[in-house]
C-alpha cells in the first residue's frame, strides 16, 4: 500500500451499471489471418486497454527501475517485430497502435495482457525467470492474445462487457456461498473485471504457438521456456490447487506445455540465442519478493513502516496487499476486510460522502476515538442488485490522512462478523517500534558458484526474503534444493 490519491473501493463500485451490451461483429484473428466473431473494433479494442491501463498501473504500482522497464519494452518489441504487427499487409490502425511493455511491482508470478497493445510482467515472474529465450516467449504468447483478438471474442461469446466491476465478483461469493476472499484475491492478480473473460484453452494453446513462433523469429530458443512452465507447475504444487497463479487459470496444464513447447520450438529450429547473462544483469537487486516498505504481514499484525502504522489481520485470513488497499478475505470466503484511502478530510465527511450514496441504510453510527486517533464509525447494509451486503465501516484519521477501513459481508452474517472487523478496525495504531520500522526490502544477488555444491548449501547466511521459503528459492533457480551446482554456475540468491 503506497501513497495514492484515487484509491479503488469496494464499495461503490457495487452501485455501478452491471453490465454494458456490447455489439457483435466480424475480426481478423491477426495470428490466424482468420475471420472470427469479435465485440469490438480495433479501435474500441484500443480505448479499452488505454482506460483500463490506468486501473491496472494504480492498482499495482509499475516497478521503479527504469532500466530494466526499458530492457523488457526492448525486448517486447524486437518479439513484437516479428508478428503480424511488423506486416506491411497488416491495416494501418494496427500497425500505428504503440504496444506497450509494462513491470509491475509484484511478487506474484503474473503475465497478462490487454487489448490495444498493454501487455504486462509482474517482477515476480522475471525473477523467475532464467534467461532472455524464457522472457521472449513469455511477452510472445501476450501478444499473441492481443493481435488474435481474444479479450474481443471471448466478449462477443459472453455478450456482456463487465469492465471494472469488482462488487460483482465479490458479491457473487459473499450471497453464492462462494470464496469471496479468492474472488478479491483473483481481482488483485487480474486487474479490471475485463479478465473476467477468461481465456478458453484453446485460445491459450493459439497464443502459446504464437508466442514460441515469434520468439524463434527473433533468434531465441524457444525450447528453454518449458523449464520455466516446470517451475511453474511446482509453484502450484507448492501452495496447493488453490494457490496456482492465475497466470495458469485457464492456461493448459504447465506439464502439458512443458512437453509441447519444445515440439513447437522444433518446428522452427531457427532461434539459437538464450541469453542468461542479459537477463540476470538485469534482475540483480530487484525486490525479492513483498517489499516490506510498501507494507508487510508478520505475526498476524499488518506493519507500514513507510506510512507508520500498524492494525491487527484476524487469524488464519488470507492478506492481499496492493498500492491503494490491504485486502483481507475470511478462510471460508464469506466475509472480507478492506483497508484504504479516503478522499474527505476529516473522517466524519468521510462516513457522510460514503452514507449518502443510494442503497445505503444505516443502522448505527457515530465519533469515537481509536489509540488517540479521531475516528467515525458506520453499520448497517447496502441493497445491490445481487442482493443485501452488511457493513462496518470505519474511517481514521491519521498522519494528515483520512483512512477507511470496511468489513463486508452478507446483510444476515453481519452479527457473525462484527467482533471481527470492530477488532481489526480498533487495532489500528501508530508503528514507533525500529525493529518493524526500519525493514529493508530483500534483493535478488546474482554470483557465480564458487564451488561444485547442493544448492541448498549457498543458502545458508543469506538473509530469508518474504513469501520465499527454501523451496521457493530453488524454484526461482529452475533447480531442486538438493541439486548439484557446478562451480561457475550463475545463481539468484536472497542479498541485501
Amino acid at each position: 500500500m503506497r501513497y495514492l490519491p484515487s484509491p479503488r473501493v469496494l464499495l461503490i463500485l457495487l452501485f455501478l451499471p452491471t453490465s454494458v451490451l456490447v455489439g457483435c461483429g466480424t475480426t481478423t484473428n491477426l495470428v490466424t489471418g482468420e475471420t472470427q466473431r469479435g465485440a469490438y473494433t480495433w479501435a474500441e479494442e484500443v480505448q479499452i486497454g488505454t482506460e483500463a491501463d490506468q486501473q491496472i498501473t494504480a492498482q499495482y504500482g509499475l516497478y521503479d527501475d527504469a532500466g530494466l522497464t526499458a530492457y523488457v519494452d526492448q525486448l517486447g518489441q524486437a518479439v513484437l517485430e516479428t508478428s503480424a504487427y511488423g506486416d506491411p499487409n497488416t491495416p494501418a490502425e494496427v500497425r500505428n497502435t504503440p504496444f506497450y511493455f509494462r513491470v509491475l511491482d509484484s511478487p506474484v508470478v503474473n503475465a497478462f495482457a490487454l487489448p490495444g497493445g498493454y501487455i504486462y510482467v509482474t517482477r515476480g515472474l522475471l525473477a523467475h525467470l532464467d534467461n532472455e529465450a524464457q522472457l521472449a516467449v513469455v511477452l510472445g504468447h501476450e501478444i499473441g492474445h492481443v493481435l488474435a483478438r481474444h479479450a474481443s471474442r471471448r466478449a462477443a461469446s459472453a455478450q456482456l462487457g463487465q469492465f471494472g466491476l469488482l462488487g460483482a465478483a465479490v458479491l457473487g461469493g459473499v450471497l453464492g456461498g462462494g470464496d469471496v476472499a479468492q474472488g478479491i484475491l483473483d481481482y488483485g492478480s487480474t486487474g479490471v473485471g475485463l479478465l473476467f473473460l477468461k481465456y478458453s484453452r484453446n485460445d491459450e494453446r493459439e497464443a502459446d504457438r504464437a508466442g514460441v513462433a515469434y520468439a524463434e523469429f527473433a533468434g531465441y530458443d524457444a525450447a528453454e521456456a518449458a523449464r520455466f512452465f516446470r517451475s511453474l507447475q511446482r509453484i502450484g504444487e507448492q501452495a496447493g490447487a488453490s494457490g496456482i497463479p492465475n497466470f495458469l487459470s485457464t492456461h493448459p496444464n504447465p506439464s502439458e506445455r512443458e512437453q509441447t513447447i519444445p515440439e513447437l520450438a522444433a518446428q522452427y529450429d531457427t532461434g539459437t540465442a538464450v541469453n542468461t547473462a542479459q537477463l540476470l544483469a538485469q534482475l540483480e537487486g530487484v525486490v525479492l519478493g513483498d517489499d516490506p516498505r510498501q507494507g508487510y504481514t508478520e505475526d498476524g499484525t499488518f506493519f507500514h513502516p513507510e506510512l507508520r502504522f500498524k492494525f491487527d489481520i484476524p487469524s488464519g485470513w488470507q492478506v492481499q496487499n496492493q498500492p491503494t488497499a490491504v485486502t483481507m478475505g475470511e478462510p471460508n470466503g464469506n466475509a472480507v476486510l478492506e483497508f484504504t484511502f479516503a478522499q474527505e478530510n476529516t473522517p466524519q465527511a468521510a462516513a457522510n460522502a460514503f452514507t449518502g450514496q443510494e442503497g445505503i441504510n444505516v443502522s448505527q453510527q457515530g465519533s469515537l476515538t481509536i489509540n488517540g486517533n479521531r475516528a467515525y464509525r458506520v453499520a448497517g447494509s447496502a441493497n445491490t442488485q445481487n442482493g443485501q451486503v452488511g457493513f462496518i465501516a470505519t474511517f481514521i484519521a491519521f498522519g494528515g490522512t483520512v483512512y477507511r477501513f470496511m468489513g463486508l459481508t452478507a446483510a444476515n452474517a453481519l452479527s457473525t462478523y462484527s467482533n471481527t472487523f470492530d477488532n481489526a478496525q480498533r487495532s489500528f495504531a501508530r508503528l514507533t517500534e525500529s525493529r518493524y520500522l526500519n525493514r529493508s526490502p530483500v534483493r535478488i544477488d546474482v554470483v557465480e558458484a564458487n564451488r561444485s555444491a547442493t544448492f541448498s548449501s549457498f543458502l545458508s547466511g543469506r538473509p530469508s526474503p518474504p513469501g520465499l521459503d527454501e523451496n521457493g528459492l530453488a524454484i526461482l533457480n529452475q533447480v531442486d534444493l538438493n541439486s548439484q551446482i557446478s562451480s561457475g554456475a550463475p545463481l539468484k540468491l536472497p542479498g541485501n
